[in-house]
């Protein structure tokens, strides 16, 4: 990827005209809140993407970067608002510069624009992440599983497995769901066929005894099988002109009349009433219950809007969203109406045998109308085409539900049928008594007609069902193919971020969580964390980890995450205020993890919290320059910064304003925190106080007599082992040593009595002055010699037996154990 060198930014945000210049290093921005950090944060990304994250997506709603990315002032000039980054590519000696404006921010002026560069920029663009709040750090560790699948595939750019893996289900779902519908149309087609055949069952052996004794009478050949493609008329003459005009089987139509009036008598029956009685009473709760009645259509409409997603856009109200945010709040909505859907899946098992029924009924009613219209005289239809509708409409009704209270009105009047309609049967049912018998050839050969026509459209009706059915199986087996590689894939890389995750949090925890462990545990579309409690077993990280433990599991597997996508390619990042409730001494060891384990990434880190900067600091995270520190900011002017100086920088202008009192006080603050500092990493012993008041009487002391300690012990070592050079380089920083200690105890009065005793009128410039000198130079004994690290030296390891004395560059290594 790239590390930025300079960032200069106009009109941007809450930002006026700000230049930042980061060297390509580690660097940390500090402020209270509301001072402006998160501006700075804007215009990385924004100048990196063309965008600003926290200016789209889920929860903005009327906000956008175009009309609110410029500084209010400028909010009518986006061409004014522009930022302008120098990056440092791998690989390129010169530095790029990017410019934007939100005016084209599509549209950067790139210099130089070579397709390397291109390219390198095209791949920061992929990682949005790179700029990365405690807001969506912390959704890695406490989401839902599903959530929590979509947000790391999302980071790891696997989102499209999931987005695969959900459309094959909805595509197995769906074909599971139409084979029902084309069972019931096999079933009514093969009733039919049975009704024409004039047979009670089906066996190959009673249709062709059937067939056959028709095809006698027509001296056609018998038929020795029955076949996929057989026609049970093959052989017989074409029909002549006569013939060729439609007419009214009698034979076929009483059998279809007699259906006809059984499925009536159905209808009416004891059987059904208690199937509509049984459905309604479960209808009753939701249609006597506003409330519920209300929920079940909710529930109805977030499913299908779910099923509808397909684009970038909501299918309602075509609002853009991202898909997988749209579906997630969809679902999320949809966890509250679990028992509701529940209950209408109970209610739809219920009357799927009236569904069924009013099917039967609406095919009877086409044949009754064919019939009507072919009789001579032809009879009257419309009371036969409303009751069919009325049955297409109660079917529609009975198995949708929707809307519930027309659903409950159909049951109470499942078994009405109009006596119009019913006079219309008894008509057809009189014209066809009184047509005259067929002769016997002419009743084999309608027969024969009739039969192949039913048995056509058994096959085709069987032929849907079965195709359907192997859909089904393989569109099921594919979801289930692919569920099954893309979990076993997405296992192997899993497994790789959990073993660098744990590797990281032991890290950061090593004082009490050495053995610490972790679980990513995928299935389809989730992804289980759990987390192991001191030995007691693996839990969700919010069960018994603190909030600031959580805060270091979220850096750590977003920073496992980042390893393992990009590897040596992770080379920036930006940190926004992460590690909000994190301890002080946790803090130190985060600082320590990114600069031991990611030593060739650059990151930006913000904070609000001037403690959190000194760790940076002394942590030698940040090279003792490499901050900006805001200290206020307003709208005419935006963040305002201190002085961008060190400490030193800061008491020495104080001693050239002859403000010895608030030099001294500086002074004293200072070496109190970096004292408790040197205590920690050289593991030298303070006098235990409860309230943790601790003064720098408590710790500097002991800071300088555990140094002392420790070269000498270096050169015992040194001389065990018969490295004199190293004995004598020893021997050389502890001379040093010794005479800045020498130098500051002489002066270590007027410290005390300038500050706690307001005798500070009593010193002038030129007497403080020797007193910063001397502790200036008595801090860097306990530091690195090399400019570029400048670190503060610590023990390793921090408990057990003391083996060394180290910097986190390893300039310094002085060796404590003995030959």
């Amino acid at each position: 990827m790239i590390k930025v060198l300079k960032i200069e930014v106009q009109d941007f945000r809450g930002i006026r005209d700000l230049t930042i210049d980061f060297k390509g290093e580690n660097f940390a921005i500090c402020g209270r809140n509301g001072t402006g950090k998160s501006g700075i944060v804007d215009a990385l990304e924004f100048g990196l993407t063309g965008n600003v994250s926290r200016l789209s997506g889920k929860g903005t709603g009327d906000i956008s970067l175009r009309e609110h990315g410029p500084h209010v002032d400028s909010r009518n000039r986006p061409d004014k608002a522009r930022v302008k980054l120098t990056v440092q590519v791998p690989n390129l000696e010169k530095p790029v510069t990017i410019e934007r404006s939100v005016k084209d921010a599509q549209a950067p002026t790139i210099s130089p624009s070579a397709p390397a560069v291109m390219e390198a920029l095209r791949q920061v663009a992929l990682h949005p992440e790179f700029a990365l709040s405690r807001r969506e750090l912390i959704r890695y560790v406490l989401s839902a599983p599903g959530d929590r699948a979509r947000e790391v595939q999302a980071l790891l750019q696997l989102d499209a497995v999931d987005t695969v893996r959900t459309t094959l289900q909805k595509i197995a779902n769906a074909c599971e769901r139409a084979i029902n519908p084309l069972k019931r149309a096999r079933t009514q087609a093969h009733d039919q066929l049975l009704a024409a055949l004039q047979i009670s069952e089906w066996s190959t052996a009673k249709v062709l005894a059937a067939v056959n004794a028709k095809r006698a009478i027509l001296g056609l050949a018998p038929l020795a099988a029955l076949a996929a493609n057989t026609s049970v008329r093959d052989g017989l003459a074409a029909t002549t002109a006569a013939m060729a005009t439609p007419r009214v089987a009698k034979a076929q139509a009483i059998t279809d009349l007699r259906e006809l009036r059984a499925l009536l008598k159905r209808l009416a029956s004891a059987e059904v009433k208690a199937q509509c009685a049984a459905t309604s009473k479960l209808l009753q709760p939701l249609v006597s219950d506003a409330n519920a009645l209300d929920s079940v259509n909710r529930e109805r409409f977030f499913t299908a809007a779910l099923a509808y997603i397909e684009t970038d856009a909501c299918p309602v109200c075509d609002t853009e969203w991202e898909p997988e945010e749209l579906r997630a709040l969809i679902a999320g909505k949809l966890k509250r109406f679990e028992e509701i859907a529940r209950q209408r899946e109970k209610i739809e098992k219920q009357s799927e045998p009236l569904v069924a029924l009013l099917e039967e009924l609406g095919t009877a009613l086409r044949t009754l109308e064919r019939y009507c219209g072919l009789l001579t005289p032809k009879i009257g239809t419309t009371s036969v085409v409303q009751f069919r509708e009325l049955t297409a409409t109660n079917r529609e009704l009975t198995e949708s539900l929707d809307p519930i209270p027309a659903a409950a009105k159909v049951l109470e009047n499942f078994s009405s049928v109009s006596a119009e309609m019913l006079e219309t049967l008894a008509a057809v049912e009189t014209a066809v008594a009184a047509i005259p018998d067929a002769t016997e050839q002419d009743a084999a050969r309608d027969y024969l007609t009739v039969a192949q026509e039913r048995l056509q459209a058994y096959r085709n009706a069987a032929l849907a069902e079965k195709r359907s059915e192997e859909r089904a199986v393989l569109t099921r087996k594919v979801y289930e193919t692919y569920g099954s590689v893309s979990m076993s894939v997405l296992d192997g890389i899993y497994k790789k971020v959990e073993g660098q995750f744990v590797d990281l949090y032991r890290f950061i925890n090593r004082e009490d969580e050495e053995k610490f462990t972790a679980q990513l545990t995928p299935s389809i579309g989730k992804l289980g964390f759990d987390v192991d409690f001191y030995g007691r077993g693996f839990f969700p990280p919010g069960a018994y980890h603190s909030e600031g433990h959580q805060d270091g599991m979220g850096i750590c597997l977003y920073l496992a995450l980042m390893k393992h996508l990009l590897g040596d390619s992770f080379s920036f990042a930006v940190l926004d205020d992460v590690l909000m409730s994190v301890d002080s001494g946790h803090r130190r060891e985060v600082c320590n993890l990114l600069k031991e384990k990611f030593p060739n990434t650059q990151f930006i880190l913000t904070t609000h919290d001037e403690i959190w900067l000194r760790h940076m600091k002394s942590a030698g995270l940040i090279a003792p320059h490499a901050f900006i520190h805001f200290r206020t900011w307003d709208v005419e002017h935006g963040p305002t910064e201190w002085e961008d100086r060190d400490i030193w920088q800061e008491i020495d202008a104080e001693v050239a304003r002859n403000n010895v009192r608030s030099a001294a006080g500086l002074l004293r603050h200072y070496l109190e925190f970096v004292s408790a500092e040197i205590c920690h990493r050289l593991r030298a012993p303070v006098e235990f106080r409860g309230d943790a008041q601790f003064q720098l009487g408590d710790l500097l002391p002991s800071a300088i007599s555990k140094l002392g300690g420790l070269l000498r012990e270096g050169k015992a070592a040194a001389q065990s082992w018969g490295k004199d050079d190293d004995m004598k380089a020893i021997e050389a920083r502890e001379t040093e040593f010794k005479s800045r200690v020498e130098t500051t105890k002489v002066e270590q009065w007027q410290i005390n009595s300038a500050v706690h005793y307001n005798e500070w009128t009593n010193f002038t410039a030129d007497d403080f002055a020797p007193v910063v000198k001397g502790y200036r130079e008595l801090m860097r004994s306990f530091t690195c010699p090399n400019p570029k690290c400048l670190g503060l030296l610590y023990v390793q390891p921090e408990r057990g037996t003391r083996e060394e004395v180290r910097c986190a560059c390893s300039g310094t290594n002085i060796n404590l154990r003995k030959k």
